[in-house]
Parts: structure tokens; sequence; C-alpha cells
């Protein structure tokens, strides 16, 4: 809220209780990035081809289970000689082509 009325953050560094506020918010960050990695260590281990994709890509993924043409550009990663799959309206796999 003060920072619209003052924008520049060398205005605010001597605020009393900042240094504690950013202490306890790198805390949560922590434990939320730990709980983010353990997550997509389970999915992992579920279906070793996760290994191939990193954490941005397979959250990507993971995000859009609904769609599974979200995984298109993630294909080569996963199954080396795969390059597109072409799907129906239904969703349903219909085709597999090589990268060659």
């Amino acid at each position: 809220k003060l920072a619209n009325e003052q924008p520049s953050c060398l205005f605010y560094t001597d605020t009393p209780e900042l240094l504690s506020t950013f202490q306890t918010s790198y805390l949560i960050l922590e434990q939320v990035q730990k709980g983010l990695s353990d997550y997509l260590e389970t999915k992992r281990q579920s279906f070793a081809r996760f290994y191939f994709l990193s954490n941005e890509e397979l959250l990507e993924i993971l995000s859009q289970t609904k769609d599974p043409r979200a995984v298109q550009p993630h294909l080569r990663k996963c199954f080396e000689a795969i390059n597109k799959v072409d799907f129906e309206d239904d969703l349903a796999m219909t085709a597999m082509y090589s990268g060659e």
C-alpha cells in the first residue's frame, strides 16, 4: 500500500520489521520449494521418463492433465523415437510419428 505512494525501495530500507519479514518469507519459500521438489520426485518415480524433463517442463505437463496435447512439446525428451502424436477431437490418440 505504501509502496504505491513512494515507489523507491531505498525509502523502505529502515522499516523496523523488514528484515524479519524477509527472513520469514524466505523460510516459507524454502518449505514450498521443498514440498514442490518432493511432489515432482514422486511423479518421476511413478514414471521414470519424467526424469528427462526439467521441473518447469514437468510442471507444465502436470498442470494441464485434462489436455494431453500439452505433452507434444516434450515428447522428444521423454521418448527418443516419437516426434509428434495426433489426437482426435475426443482426445483419443490416433497416430505417432517418428523424428526420422
